[in-house]
């Protein structure tokens, strides 16, 4: 459990942080290449003049240090090398410059350290500027230098802040530090500026990038997606206000819990309801105490795994408690007072050979209803009445709240299904519950190996849509079952009998109708409604998902031609598998099937999963170039859950992203998802890529996508999706083209 542990200490010091916020202190002067200096330079990367420019700039504020965080490892122009070289010899300030430490080659293991070219390097200090993110992407730690073979170089934050430590040693970012409140002054304005800045006297100025478009942007855990200059001003910060804690880890205060629950015990010579209270108030005391060490910068630990500690005691407390109020009555079922499952296993014992019995009465929650605790029991009481002929010893089992079970009389043995068309016939007239008649529907199971297994058996009956049937694991999950499946739903497409429906999509700035997307439903004649998350899979293994495709798309520019004629220039987005984007026939033949519709290509979007896009990069390139240059728009699908970034994704031939509603839905309440979705929204328009969100549930998360600026939404609270005419009729009309309202 160590994953779920890190993260959720983590998210206990982003709280803990949240309280205990701070500014900086003021000594860190961000100098950001922002988008205003790319706009007045016009032009990038720039000439190394510039720089020394900013170096001289810098000296006459009486700046203390002036150090880097961009790359310096290769030659520019000779004269432009010369001139920053120059600026640098001649700085009063500290000048420092960044190293990194990468591998050799894709084809080695050994790492090298890049280094600034020689001239630059005379007169600087140089320092590593490596980061190293956690096991979940994030850079939450910074080092106090990194090791290239023999090499030990001091970290950017470690030089600035002009404090040692051991070369191997991390410490955590202090993340109550409000970045915010970290001073910073445009690179434009310093280099051609007509005024002096003299509250950059005594200051350290940390020169780095800031605009979207230039990347290096990292995410931490508290703020989100941050330039990396940042985080490297926000580790100096760390380290100047000397809050760089060392971490005491998880011993002590798992330790320091076991002790005082130990003195608890001993004390109250107890281990009853009694010591659920000293737990909750040892909790306490740890929080208390973690918080009280980080406001005084002692030091730091981590309580979850003397959270968990308590946790456990606290369950097993009431499961203990539990144990001794079902000690005297732990055979019987406490609603119908007939022996329980333990009772079963009692009277099984060790014995073999044995054919156990279940009947899972459907829709039992529907019971529920029409019955009270008294006419409850009278109903299962006359049940076990009916069912006892058919058992050994004339015992039935009350086993769960819907099922009983019994075991079968040796005469039955060698009849099972006469025995359980005997049951069937028995529950066949109504049960009485007190003065109320209760029809009875059961499917039974059989195993001559466990209840368990018979219960399971029983639930393969009522799946299967039979009577009765005994368990059999490998049918459980054969690839029969899967087989049949996979013939039906063939048919299914063959014939016709699946439904597109389509879910409305909302023009979040205009207020309108934007489009729709197609899904596809099969209501399978016995089984009712199957998730497409269980047939699509099928298709895609045994190749014939192209098949399920064209039936959607082929309904979809159908029914899209048709809305086409009462509200021109809506859209319709229809899924695409990640296996069809190599199938080169596939995306001819479906550009093909657009180009022969009656509405405009651009008024289809196919959307493409992230991890699809990820999976053959080039492959999945030439894809989608043929289909956007047919003009067919291009969507990415569940944006957030791979591992793609938005500089990779402006490669790739997309019009639009779509934000998973993982997001989009725990934004109003998860900081770290809002800060996510935000930070999206603000980079994929700077990149030209129009942005969706799905997965909105309430009014509060559409304002909050409408504030920042999102484009197109999508949802239940919008809508569920809904057949074609369904949506004709509803979403077509002139009130709802006009304005929307959402409840």
């Amino acid at each position: 459990m160590s994953g779920v542990g890190s993260q959720v200490d983590q998210r206990l010091q982003n709280f803990r942080a949240n309280l205990l916020e701070k500014p900086a202190s003021g000594q860190v002067v961000i100098v950001e290449i922002d988008a205003k200096s790319l706009q007045a330079m016009d032009s990038w990367p720039w000439p190394r003049e510039f720089y020394a420019q900013a170096i001289e700039r810098l000296n006459q504020f009486g700046v203390t240090q002036i150090a880097f965080d961009i790359d310096f490892s290769a030659h520019s122009t000779k004269r432009q090398d010369q001139i920053f070289a120059e600026a640098i010899s001649r700085s009063e300030a500290t000048v420092i410059l960044p190293t990194f430490r990468q591998l050799a080659s894709s084809e080695q293991s050994q790492y090298t350290e890049s280094l600034p070219i020689e001239s630059l390097r005379k007169n600087a200090f140089l320092a590593s500027v490596n980061v190293r993110p956690d096991d979940w992407g994030q850079l939450n730690q910074y080092s106090f230098g990194t090791r290239t073979a023999d090499t030990a170089r001091p970290s950017l934050a470690s030089m600035m802040a002009e404090i040692s430590g051991n070369i191997d040693e991390n410490f955590a970012i202090d993340q109550t530090i409000d970045p915010a409140t970290i001073p910073r002054v445009s690179f434009v304005d310093i280099v051609r500026g007509d005024r002096l800045i003299p509250e950059l006297a005594g200051k350290k100025a940390l020169i780095g990038a800031t605009a979207i478009e230039l990347g290096d942007r990292y995410p931490i855990s508290r703020f989100g997606v941050v330039p990396g200059v940042v985080i490297q001003a926000m580790a100096t910060e760390t380290l100047l206000q000397g809050t760089d804690m060392a971490s005491l880890g998880t011993a002590p205060p798992l330790v320091l819990a076991a002790i005082m629950l130990m003195l608890c015990i001993l004390i109250r010579k107890s281990h009853d309801q009694a010591l659920v209270r000293p737990a909750y108030a040892i909790a306490f005391v740890l929080v208390v105490l973690i918080f009280l060490f980080e406001y005084l910068h002692f030091f730091t630990f981590s309580n979850v795994p003397a959270f968990f500690f308590l946790g456990t005691f606290l369950i097993l407390q009431n499961f203990l408690a539990t144990a001794l109020a079902l000690k005297t009555s732990r055979f019987f079922n406490d609603i119908s007072n007939l022996p329980n499952e333990t009772a079963m296993l009692e009277l099984i014992g060790g014995r073999k050979s044995l054919n156990i019995a279940t009947a899972s009465i459907a829709e039992y929650h529907e019971l529920l209803v029409v019955t009270n605790n008294a006419t409850r029991s009278d109903l299962f009481g006359n049940i076990a009445d009916r069912l006892k002929f058919l058992a050994l010893g004339e015992q039935v089992f009350h086993l769960d709240s819907d099922i009983m079970g019994w075991i079968v009389k040796e005469e039955y043995d060698q009849d099972i299904a006469g025995h359980f068309d005997t049951a069937a016939a028995l529950l066949q007239s109504p049960v009485m519950a007190g003065d109320t008649r209760i029809k009875i529907n059961a499917t039974f199971g059989i195993s001559s190996k466990s209840i368990r297994r018979s219960k399971v058996a029983a639930e393969q009956a009522f799946t299967a849509g039979v009577k009765w049937t005994w368990y059999d694991e490998e049918a459980y999950n054969s690839v029969g079952l899967k087989q049949n499946l996979l013939v039906e739903l063939e048919q299914a497409i063959q014939k016709r009998h699946l439904d597109v429906v389509y879910q409305p999509k909302w023009d979040l700035a205009k207020d309108r109708l934007a489009g729709a997307e197609a899904l596809v439903r099969w209501s399978h004649p016995e089984q009712g409604l199957i998730s497409p998350a269980i047939f699509i899979p099928i298709l895609e293994k045994s190749g014939r998902i192209d098949e399920l495709t064209y039936f959607v798309l082929q309904r979809t520019l159908k029914d899209l031609a048709t809305w086409d004629q009462q509200c021109g220039g809506l859209s319709c987005s229809v899924n695409i598998s990640a296996r069809l984007l190599g199938d080169a026939k596939f995306v001819e033949n479906a550009i093909a099937m657009v180009e022969a519709s009656d509405i405009e290509n651009e008024q289809v979007i196919f959307e493409v999963t992230e991890t699809a896009a990820l999976a053959d990069p080039e492959l999945s390139r030439l894809a989608l170039d043929r289909i956007r240059d047919a003009g067919i728009r291009i969507s990415i699908d569940d944006y957030g859950t791979g591992q793609s970034t938005m500089s990779y994704l402006q490669r790739m031939p997309v019009n639009e992203i779509k934000i998973d509603q993982s997001f989009v839905k725990t934004m109003t309440f998860d900081n770290a998802n809002r800060v996510m979705v935000k930070s999206t929204i603000e980079m994929a328009h700077a990149l030209g890529f129009k942005v969706v969100a799905e997965g909105i549930e309430d009014q509060q998360c559409m304002n909050v996508l409408i504030k920042y600026g999102c484009d197109v939404g999508q949802g239940w609270h919008i809508s569920k999706p809904v057949d074609s005419k369904v949506f004709e009729r509803e979403w077509l009309g002139a009130k709802i083209i006009e304005a929307q309202k959402f409840a």
